[in-house]
C-alpha cells in the first residue's frame, strides 16, 4: 500500500505519495488530473518516478475538525459537501476505490467546511477506501457531538444510511435536505459538472433509488438527475470520463418494481452484561456500546475502564458484526482481542468482553 504524509507547502495543504510494492502510475488517469482541474479535488505532480505530490486547497484534516467538536448543522454540511464531490466521481466515471477516504488525508477547511479529496492514479494499488458508508460511518464515529439533539440527529441518519438496501448519494442528499433545509436554501443543487454529453439521463421522479452496477474492480453509475427549471449559469468546460472505463459496459437503468411483503414478527439478536443479567435487543442497525450514556444504546454503568463509545454491532444481510472503536482497554471475541476499526462477524454463543465487562451475545 502506498504510503501518505500530510503536511503543508506555500500555505496549502500537500499530501506526500510514495509508491511501494507493484504500484505504478497509471499515466492516462494521472494526466486526466493534470488537465481537468475539478472542484474539490486535489492536483497530482509527480515529483519522482516512484512518488506524488496532491496540492491545490487549504486545510486541516477532517479528523482534527470532528474531534474539535460539531453540531447538526456543521456535521451534514460536511457530508453534504464530501457527497458532492463524490458524486462528481460517480458521474465522470471514476475508479471509486482509487479515491482517498481515509479522514487523515480527507481536507476540510474550518472556515466553510469545503471538502477536498484526492485520487490515487495507480495501477496496483491496495485501496485507502472501504466505500462511502464505511466513511460516513467514522465520520459518525469520531465526530464530537455538540449536545444530544446533535447526536440524536447524526444517529437517525446513520440508521437510515446502513438501513439502504443499495447505498445512493442522491437519496442521502435529499434525506439531508429534508432533515437540515437551511443548508440548501435556493442554492441546493449547486454541482457544477454534470453528466459527459455522451451519456443519455433518464427522467425520473425524485424520490427513485438508482442502483449501482459493477464491473470488475471498477465501480459505474447511472445517477439521474432531479427534473427542475433551467436557470442561466455560465459555461464551463466539464471533464471527460477517465480513459480507463469501459463505455461499452455501461447498462441502462432497469425499472424499480414494488413488492408487497406479508407482515413478519420480527426477532433481534440479544446482548446480555453478565454482572447485572440485563438483556438488550439489538435492534438497530447502528448499535454502540459504552460508558456515556447520551451516545450508546447500551449504556455499561459502573465501569470507569469502558470506554465512552467502546464497540459498535452492525446488523447487515441479517449478520452482526461487531468493531472496537480504538477503545483504551480493548475488546475481545471470546478471549481474542479484536484490532481498531475492523469488522468481525458475531455468532450465536459468543462472549464479547469491553475491556473487563463480559457479554453474551445469542442470535435469533
Amino acid at each position: 500500500m502506498a504510503k501518505l504524509r500530510f503536511s503543508e507547502k506555500n500555505g496549502e495543504v500537500c499530501i506526500h505519495c510514495k509508491f511501494m510494492g507493484s504500484e505504478m502510475l497509471n499515466e492516462a488517469e494521472y494526466n486526466y488530473f493534470i488537465d481537468n482541474r475539478i472542484k474539490g479535488w486535489l492536483v497530482p505532480r509527480s515529483t519522482a518516478a516512484d512518488k506524488l505530490e496532491f496540492t491545490g486547497a487549504r486545510g486541516i484534516p477532517l479528523m482534527h475538525l470532528l474531534k474539535s467538536g460539531v453540531d447538526t448543522k456543521k456535521y451534514f454540511l460536511i457530508v453534504s459537501n464530501l457527497l458532492d464531490i463524490l458524486e462528481v466521481a460517480e458521474n465522470c466515471g471514476f475508479n471509486m476505490q482509487n479515491i482517498v477516504l481515509d479522514l487523515d488525508f480527507v481536507t476540510v477547511s474550518p472556515e466553510n467546511c469545503d471538502i477536498h479529496l484526492f485520487y490515487l492514479p495507480l495501477w496496483y494499488n491496495e485501496s485507502f477506501n472501504d466505500g462511502i458508508v464505511n466513511c460516513l460511518r467514522k465520520i459518525s464515529t469520531y465526530a464530537k457531538y455538540a449536545d444530544q439533539n446533535t447526536y440524536a440527529n447524526i444517529d437517525s441518519f446513520m440508521n437510515y444510511v446502513i438501513g439502504m438496501r443499495v447505498f445512493s448519494i442522491y437519496q442521502t442528499k435529499e434525506y439531508i435536505r429534508e432533515t437540515c433545509p437551511e443548508l440548501f436554501g435556493q442554492s441546493y443543487d449547486h454541482r457544477q459538472f454534470s453528466r459527459p454529453a455522451s451519456q443519455e439521463q433518464p427522467v425520473r421522479t425524485p424520490r427513485a433509488v438508482p442502483p449501482v452496477q459493477q464491473s470488475g474492480d471498477t465501480h459505474q453509475f447511472n445517477i439521474p438527475k432531479p427534473v427542475k427549471a433551467p436557470v442561466p449559469v455560465v459555461q464551463k468546460p466539464e471533464p471527460k470520463v477517465l480513459p480507463s472505463i469501459n463505455e461499452e459496459k455501461r447498462q441502462p437503468l432497469p425499472e424499480l418494481i414494488k413488492q408487497e411483503r406479508p407482515h413478519v414478527e420480527v426477532r433481534y439478536p440479544t446482548l446480555t452484561r453478565r454482572s447485572t443479567g440485563v438483556t438488550v435487543n439489538i435492534s438497530k442497525p447502528v448499535f454502540r456500546i459504552g460508558k456515556e450514556r447520551d451516545r450508546v444504546d447500551f449504556c455499561v454503568t459502573e465501569n470507569r475502564t469502558v470506554s465512552r463509545v467502546h464497540a459498535t454491532i452492525y446488523t447487515r444481510d441479517g449478520s452482526c458484526f461487531i468493531e472496537d472503536n480504538n477503545s483504551t482497554n480493548k475488546t475481545y471475541i471470546n478471549g481474542t482481542p479484536l484490532l481498531p476499526e475492523r469488522e468481525i462477524k458475531l455468532k450465536s454463543g459468543d462472549v464479547l468482553t469491553l475491556s473487563n465487562e463480559e457479554f453474551d451475545f445469542t442470535d435469533v
